[in-house]
């Protein structure tokens, strides 16, 4: 059986993708732009290449305290290469860091109504994906400078005035002010552009590899090798300790 692809082909000695040659792009596309063309197949339009800019800038870091950064690290300390690095870093991303986004996407794009959507999740006791922060409580921050930036692309609203219906829906029947965070945000800024709920990791993904690299590189040139927990870090509670008196 032969494998079908609708992306790439090699003719003539060229590389297409898309039907566009790759050397027709270097040079006259940003790096923005040929992910949109390779992921949809089109060419974006000036207000879409700069709002998935933003998607990306919004993602690519968070502290060396998040999974995906101390990981990567603590690989990299033990003597690895950066790709072993770099992938024990995405492996630490789950649905808890970085996941959320694909399944709020998915309950964006679907067809149930925001309190529906509410009502389901706090009936079933499920964290909502997109919703609540450890560190931002009330609003995240960057939440509000993504839809500020949409607002000032003109990007549709459909999704983005769904997502703020849920965060309503959700404090009304929750009696939390929960925020839509940057996942949520992220995934209804996607669905405007037209990406599918699948792509929610692989966007978070994209978005952090450079603030992975940065760490990882960092972690290479300015740290000894070899890092652990201190002690102090580790609480046992465990079966109490007894000291046998061997014979």
């Amino acid at each position: 059986m032969k494998w079908r692809t609708a992306i790439s082909v090699q003719k003539d000695g060229e590389l297409y993708m898309r039907g566009v040659r790759l050397v027709d792009l270097i040079g006259k596309a940003s790096f923005v732009e040929a992910i949109f063309l390779a992921l949809q197949g089109r060419f974006p339009k000036k207000n879409e290449t700069k709002m998935l800019d933003a998607v990306f800038v919004s993602l690519i870091e968070h502290g060396i305290e998040v999974p995906s950064a101390f990981v990567a690290r603590s690989v990299a300390s033990t003597g690895n290469s950066a790709n072993a690095a770099i992938a024990a870093g995405v492996l630490a991303m789950g649905d808890f860091h970085g996941g959320a986004i694909e399944g709020a996407a998915r309950y964006l794009q679907s067809k149930e109504t925001p309190r529906g959507i509410v009502a389901q999740a706090l009936k079933n006791k499920e964290h909502l994906p997109g919703f609540g922060h450890k560190v931002y409580k009330t609003e995240d921050p960057r939440t509000h400078a993504l839809f500020e930036k949409a607002r000032e692309l003109k990007l549709p609203q459909t999704y983005i005035m769904r997502a703020r219906a849920i965060e309503r829906e959700l404090k009304r029947a929750s009696g939390n002010g929960i925020p839509l965070n940057i996942d949520g945000a992220v995934a209804a800024v996607m669905s405007e552009l037209g990406f599918g709920w699948r792509l929610g990791k692989p966007f978070f993904i994209l978005g952090r590899l450079p603030g992975l690299i940065a760490h990882i590189e960092e972690e290479y040139q300015n740290e000894k090798p070899y890092r652990r927990l201190d002690s102090e870090d580790v609480e046992y509670v465990g079966l109490p300790i007894k000291k046998h008196n061997h014979k």
